[in-house]
């Protein structure tokens, strides 16, 4: 009989998780179709609640989850909404799992690539640090947010060199953490660094999402090029270019740089300022402009 017992308790609870992940995947799931995307936030379950009723099946449990939020990641425009929404299904799924390093790095770099909310993608890369203290690509990318994104060096620094002294961290890590304390910003350094970990990671959605952060570094690194090219112009020649091309026939730059989106960079011969086509603010202005508007 206790075998028999035994048999009928676990299919119970066997059927009691299915059911529950059933009704979690069609809860936040249908919602495309029956509710605005905004209204997510409300619709999602606790992650310690999920964690216990999950009992022995939680990698299961965050793995439906995380298959949701990345419906959402794939959506070719995320709002505010849909990605704070993201967020918070992201440390629902590791409250679940805390060993579960790809969400952990998919959405630390979806919160700053579809959407701008690197706060949240802070919290959630700390999070990462928290339970899983031995992965360099954390802090790494914590790094990336402070100088690039909130435009704190110290504290970009601070991760970096973080991130340079455990297990499998590049070793010019040290170097880009004494830059970021030296002189602020090393985007190229950046994109170094950044196209080494595309390179080596092969979850497709992990990559996609790096593509797009390394064309959004490599803007930035091309705004600064072309800035200080115009200010070394405006030395020599006592005035702005009319043109960005005055910059190649005055041999201050050999050739433009290409805009990586496919756009163009726009430039204001009355203002000599420089902007992208494709993207509406720069990386390191996008939070100083948010806490000067409060």
């Amino acid at each position: 009989m206790i075998p028999q017992i035994r048999s009928r308790v676990l299919w119970i609870v066997m059927s009691g998780l299915v059911l529950l992940l059933a009704s979690v995947h069609l809860m936040i799931g249908g919602l495309d179709q029956h509710e605005e995307k905004s209204q997510r936030l409300r619709f999602l379950p606790d992650g310690h609640f999920l964690r216990t009723a999950s009992l022995g099946y939680r990698e299961l449990t965050a793995d439906v989850l995380w298959l949701q939020a990345i419906q959402v990641m794939g959506e070719r425009k995320v709002s505010p909404e849909a990605g704070r929404w993201i967020y918070r299904l992201l440390d629902v799924v590791t409250t679940i799992d805390p060993k579960f390093t790809w969400a952990y790095e998919a959405g630390g770099i979806a919160l700053c690539t579809l959407v701008v909310l690197p706060e949240e993608s802070n919290r959630l890369l700390e999070k990462g640090m928290l339970h899983n203290p031995e992965e360099w690509k954390f802090p790494f990318l914590l790094s990336i947010n402070y100088a690039f994104e909130l435009g704190e060096d110290a504290k970009a620094a601070e991760a970096m060199a973080l991130a340079a002294q455990l297990p499998g961290a590049p070793s010019n890590l040290g170097r880009l953490a004494a830059n970021f304390f030296v002189s602020a910003k090393a985007p190229q350094q950046a994109i170094d660094l950044l196209s080494d970990l595309y390179e080596k990671t092969s979850d497709p959605g992990t990559k996609s999402l790096l593509g797009e952060r390394l064309k959004r570094v490599a803007v930035e690194r091309d705004l600064q090029l072309i800035e200080g090219s115009i200010a070394r112009y405006r030395q020599s020649h006592g005035g702005l270019p009319s043109r960005l091309e005055d910059l190649t026939t005055s041999g201050i730059l050999e050739k433009l740089p290409i805009e990586p989106y496919g756009g163009r960079y726009e430039y204001d011969p009355h203002s000599g300022t420089v902007r992208s086509s494709e993207i509406s603010e720069r990386m390191t202005l996008s939070m100083k402009r948010r806490r000067d508007s409060l």
